[in-house]
């Protein structure tokens, strides 16, 4: 037994600590005096493991080691870990800013014994450093441990009321209580342990106070809770010893500070004064003053511990690449903070600002809140936009709603994109629902999968209309949903149901080793990818597993010999979909947006083509269909665990290979170029790859897409090696550098990382796919196609290979052809209709959808752009030349300066009549043109010309009379200075009229002019 001597003294207990030297005497006391390995923080987005919305505790990241799945860093650990609570029996978010000590962000200190120690050290440590270290009176602690359980057959533990006991406490101070305060579990199975917590009286009160310890008083809390992980919970409810033990610990930091600073709230302490500082100087408000009443006071207070609060959280998520599109309460918590902060303290961007703050605080320990506060921000000035643009449309519909039936006033999250038409719809349904009084499961899940609405809304929209929400009908709805996602199909396919997949499970069927997929090799040329001997291990008809050497159906299958002989008719059937399970398999199926690979499988003398390929809770199915044989029935034998040889067709994994490793150094390439971006998803087929992102907002322009192109190709031609190295997933963690993808959920074990290091760029990704070795193979890099939908929504297409080459070269050899038709708009060869045929010959073949080889998206947008601007400047040089003959004509055959009437040799194609009066705009003058029967005029007159006899209108009527005609309309001019006739048809006698009216125009205008000139030419 160890002695539980004291380990060194430390000065005197103090009240001026701050928090960070407080947070570094917890890690140095552990590292340097009790040698335990320093361990980063993990982030706070749970990434290994789908029950949690977020990282809650600091044996969170521990959870692969004490499941055995990885051995761990080192024996004995310390960290500070970043947490976040906000529901569930930890923390109830309504909470929040309303008491001294519930956050949603919190800080949780901790160490760890890994099979090294166990009870009596693991307690004499915590006791030694709060005693000697911080110098907390013991007078103030109080101590609890595991009661026992009659029901499970567990004993007190005894012996941690020992050891607490010898350190020196009074046994009225030792407390023992059940399995809901002192008995820790990680789920419904796993691990498991009683746990030993250490309360203190923040009042510092010298009566026992033993009778208040976990009776929910403020000032008197839990300070740090010490679990021994010694037993397993299994799956049938049995707890049973475990061979190692382990300890795990947690102190909140931030009730810590409170007590060391001799505070009565945390948000007295140093981890929210400056906040609360930042927001004052911000907004002009009146100080803290600590108060929880309900008056004015107060509800600035509320306001300041929500705002300092929930920038903390939003701060610490978003750094750790959490988005609020895929966490509904992130959202929630960012949208309540700038709802206070604009109500409250009549200030927008607050939070915003609040961030850097939050970085300077807490960075010295995470230094990430600083490396990623220009995301952070980015961020949130995006949603508090959406919010305020949600607010002016839904939200005012909302609110009429809510006038008509003020219930929907308790709705929670009232902003929800979908909650308008989702409830909508549910009224549509009303009259049918309460004929059962019930919202059954499947309305819920359309409710939630069709409009975004979450359990909670959906529960409080069933109780507004007195309906029972059967949420466990809800809950398995979600669950085929999610086991559908998972294999990759929709709600109306599959490749095996999960009751099959469940015999499978049961009867302890292997899982497919498809690790050969990772096998293969270059030799300079071309990829090679050998085959595989392999054994059938189950046959799936229409999803349903319908043999196996464990558990067969046989009502279709034969069993002669006690072996299992499939019935030929049923799998020849070419309407039953066939699925074969293999042992092991080269194949690559559905996963990380790849495309799954194509091939065969020879199992005897039967041969299976490939269509495709998806994985099933490690089941590996290869779907296709048996190829037609002459054999007769009687030769076809096919039976469980007969040997196969599988191969695949490698064109079109090698296509899928090239633009898997062109995605990865397009997403770098991305995060690179514009300001902040995540991948919304990724399709990689053989031919090309489509990538979907959100930028917040800003638009991928023409020049960032020309910058990445030629960044990405720079990689290519510098013949980059990809390296990939396989982690667990704590190994995961400590790397600093590598790419998540947000939401994603990553195994404990065999996360494959893909790195290509280049000089102008680093892709480094988690990945499951197949990469070409080198960058090389990938020869051509661009992109096909830019879409943008809405604020959020970005696609890409791009293709490498030798198809992208030879658009290339098309897209060169268009852009020469353009080349050399603006060399011919200065020849003495130029014809407008020539050149402008050939314009729009070239645009014709530049959109056309079915010719063989398309064009790069950016040149052909440069080309289009070309075009369009070598068509205005055709359209002007043709103008202009026309300009020219016109002034020339009309000079020619006008015999005096004072006046002009004359009709055109031919109706202008580029200049208006009233550009063409416009280029004599010193005298007046009336020009008349004429085309297909049809004739048009038009005159002005200088202003000091005009007179009530001779004006613009009076000389257009001498015109309109020959003609029959009408004015034509005139914007921005006098009547009298400028008139024209409408278009009129002159069908018969068309040269009488035209030279009559020549005739007047002229007599007309030379009497009131006095000269006389007349343009007569015949016409």
């Amino acid at each position: 037994m160890m002695s539980l001597k004291l380990i060194r003294p430390y000065s005197q207990f103090t009240n001026n600590k701050p928090a960070n030297l407080i947070r570094n005497e917890f890690l140095d006391y552990f590292s340097k005096d009790l040698k335990h390995d320093i361990v980063r923080s993990s982030p706070v987005a749970p990434i290994s493991d789908h029950s949690l919305a977020f990282i809650n505790a600091g044996m969170n990241q521990f959870k692969g080691v004490f499941l055995n799945y990885y051995k761990p860093p080192a024996t004995r650990v310390a960290n500070s870990q970043k947490c976040i609570r906000v529901g569930g029996k930890h923390n109830d978010l309504s909470v929040v800013g309303n008491d001294s000590y519930h956050h949603t962000f919190f800080e949780m200190l901790g160490n760890w014994s890994f099979g090294d120690y166990f009870k009596e050290e693991a307690c004499s440590y915590a006791w030694n450093l709060l005693t000697n270290v911080y110098n907390i009176p013991k007078e103030y602690l109080y101590v609890t441990y595991f009661g026992g359980d009659e029901k499970l057959g567990m004993s007190p533990d005894l012996e941690c009321k020992d050891i607490w006991l010898r350190l020196g406490l009074p046994e009225c101070k030792v407390l023992p209580f059940g399995m809901r305060d002192n008995f820790w579990e990680m789920g419904v199975s796993g691990p498991c342990g009683p746990c030993t917590e250490i309360h203190v009286d923040y009042m510092k009160r010298a009566a026992n106070q033993a009778e208040r310890v976990n009776k929910g008083y403020a000032d008197l809390m839990e300070l740090w809770n010490i679990v021994f992980i010694q037993y397993e919970r299994l799956a049938n409810g049995y707890i049973v010893p475990l061979p190692k033990h382990h300890v795990d610990t947690g102190m909140g930091l931030e009730r810590l500070v409170t007590l060391l600073q001799g505070k009565t709230s945390n948000y007295d302490t140093d981890l929210f004064q400056p906040l609360f500082d930042a927001i004052r100087k911000c907004s002009n408000a009146p100080e803290y003053k600590g108060t929880f009443d309900n008056d004015d006071i107060g509800k600035i207070d509320y306001g300041y511990r929500i705002l300092a609060d929930h920038a903390r959280m939003v701060t610490v998520a978003l750094a750790d690449n959490m988005l609020p599109e895929q966490h509904p309460k992130l959202r929630k918590i960012l949208r309540h903070a700038i709802d206070v902060g604009e109500k409250v303290f009549n200030r927008s961007g607050i939070i915003s600002k609040l961030t850097c703050n939050v970085a300077d605080n807490l960075s010295i320990v995470y230094p990430e809140l600083h490396s990623n506060l220009k995301q952070v921000q980015r961020i949130i000035d995006f949603e508090e936009d959406l919010f305020k643009r949600l607010r002016k449309t839904s939200g005012k519909i909302w609110s009429k709603m809510v006038e008509t039936r003020p219930e929907l006033a308790a709705i929670t999250d009232w902003m929800a994109a979908g909650l308008v038409d989702g409830y909508k719809d549910l009224q549509s349904m009303l009259k049918e629902l309460r004929k059962m009084n019930v919202l059954p499961g499947t309305v819920a899940f359309k409710l939630y999968d069709t409009y975004g609405l979450s359990s909670e809304t959906i529960a409080e929209l069933a109780q507004i209309e007195s309906l029972y929400f059967d949420e466990i009908d809800f809950e398995k709805q979600l669950d085929n949903r999610r086991y559908q996602s998972r294999i990759g199909l929709d709600k109306h396919s599959t490749v095996l149901t999960k009751e099959s997949l469940g015999i499978l499970e049961k009867n302890h069927v292997p899982k497919t080793d498809d690790s050969f997929k990772y096998n293969y090799t270059y030799n300079g040329n071309n990829y090679i990818f050998p085959t595989i001997n392999s054994k059938l291990i189950g046959i799936v008809i229409n999803g349903e597993l319908i043999a196996n050497k464990n558990c067969a159906d046989i009502t279709k299958v034969n069993n002669i010999d006690n072996k299992i002989i499939l019935n030929i008719d049923e799998i020849l059937n070419d309407t039953n979909k066939i699925g074969i399970i293999l042992d092991k398999t080269v194949c690559y199926s559905l996963e990380g947006g790849q495309v799954s690979d194509k091939g065969n499988i020879l199992i005897k003398n039967l041969l299976f083509n490939i269509d495709n390929i998806r994985k099933i809770n490690g089941y590996v199915i290869h779907s296709g269909h048996f190829a037609k044989t002459d054999l007769p029935i009687s030769e076809l034998h096919l039976q469980i665990e007969d040997d196969c040889i599988v191969n695949i067709e490698p064109n079109i994994r090698v296509g899928a290979m090239k633009h898997h490793t062109a995605a990865h150094l397009l997403n770098a390439a991305l995060k690179q170029v514009m300001q902040v971006i995540y991948q919304r998803g990724c399709t990689v087929d053989t031919d090309s790859l489509k990538f979907q992102f959100n930028s917040f907002g800003e638009q991928l322009t023409s020049k960032q897409m020309k910058t990445i192109e030629d960044c990405i190709n720079n990689v290519i031609q510098s013949q980059v090696t990809t390296m990939v190295q396989t982690l667990n997933l704590f190994e995961l963690l400590k790397q600093n550098d590598v790419t998540l993808i947000p939401g994603e959920v990553y195994p404990y074990t065999n996360i494959r990382v893909v790195e290509i290091n280049a000089d102008n760029l680093k892709a480094k990704e988690t990945c499951c796919g197949t990469h070409v070795h080198n960058t090389s193979v990938l020869q051509h890099f661009c992109f096909l196609t830019y879409t943008s939908k809405g604020a959020t929504k970005r696609t890409v297409k791009a293709i490498v290979g030798p198809q992208a080459l030879r658009m290339k070269q098309a897209g060169e050899k268009i852009c020469q052809r353009i080349t050399e038709l603006e060399d011919s708009l200065q020849s003495d060869t130029f014809t407008y209709d020539l050149l402008n045929a050939e314009i729009n010959r070239i645009k014709q073949e530049i959109n056309n959808q079915n010719i063989q080889i398309q064009l790069p998206y950016l040149i052909k947008e440069k080309c289009l752009t070309h075009l369009e601007n070598l068509s205005k400047t055709v359209w002007l040089r043709a103008k202009e030349i026309e300009k020219d003959s016109v002034i020339r004509e009309i000079s020619d055959a006008t015999n005096s300066s004072c006046f002009i009437v004359h009709c055109l040799n031919k109706n202008p194609l580029f200049l208006s009549l009233h550009e063409i009066i416009s280029l004599f705009s010193g005298i007046p003058i009336l020009v008349l043109s004429y085309t297909n029967e049809f004739v048009k005029a038009r005159c002005s007159i200088p202003q000091e010309m005009t007179s009530t006899a001779f004006n613009a209108q009076t000389w257009m009527d001498i015109v309109l009379q020959i003609f029959n005609a009408e004015h034509g309309p005139i914007k921005g001019f006098k009547p009298s200075l400028v008139a024209s006739m409408k278009s009129t048809k002159v069908s018969q006698d068309f040269q009488i009229h035209m030279e009559k009216a020549i005739i007047e125009a002229t007599k007309f205008a030379s009497i009131h002019v006095k000269k006389v000139s007349i343009s007569n030419k015949k016409q």
